[in-house]
């Protein structure tokens, strides 16, 4: 009967432990929704399914999904459901249709502001620049503190593959903390 109870003690006390630790398949679909929204260069209401696929032999868990442009994509998790191990994703473009100029100049702006650690509204201005030879698309922008950047897209305007930024200019050498104040964009 000792045997018993005390099996039953550590079989107890061995599964709360875990699910004191496992994150829950909703924590685990958010995770990869935001995952997925920062790899695909993507808003989050544009990720149109998600589901849980399971815990797998080895211990990892599957969420699978894919965005409203038709991209499909895959979380795989750790043991715990903790963090993201391994990352897949189609690849395909976002159809086959051609992005419009507003749609990439919208995403370089929603690009520009995650990389740059500014809102959206630190944005000053955005152009499309045109389809370069190599069938690349450009949008070039700058911030109210006068960063410069660049978003190159790919051929079909789905998504950055290159991405330049400059500092502010006019900064001096050297800004003492006294002075730091009439620099802010000099940080």
């Amino acid at each position: 009967m000792k045997f018993i109870f005390k099996t039953a003690v550590l079989v107890v006390s061995v599964c709360v432990g875990q699910s004191a630790f496992a994150a829950s398949e909703a924590e685990m679909m958010s995770t990869c929704n935001s995952y997925a929204a920062h790899h695909l260069h993507v808003s989050t209401s544009d990720i149109a399914a998600l589901k849980y696929e399971g815990q797998r032999v080895d211990g990892t868990h599957a969420v699978n999904g894919s965005t409203t442009y038709g991209e499909t994509f895959q979380c795989s998790f750790n043991r715990s459901g903790s963090h993201v191990v391994n990352w897949y994703h189609s690849g395909g473009s976002r159809g086959n249709a051609q992005a419009s100029e507003a749609e990439m100049m919208s995403a370089c702006n929603t690009y520009a502001a995650h990389h740059l650690h500014v809102s959206a509204s630190a944005i000053a201005s955005l152009s499309y620049e045109g389809q370069r030879m190599d069938g690349t698309h450009a949008v070039n922008g700058n911030t109210t503190s006068g960063q410069t950047f660049q978003c190159s897209f790919d051929r079909a305007g789905a998504r950055v593959v290159n991405w330049y930024h400059s500092a502010p200019t006019n900064c001096p050498a050297d800004v003492s903390e006294a002075n730091r104040y009439l620099y802010p964009a000099c940080n």
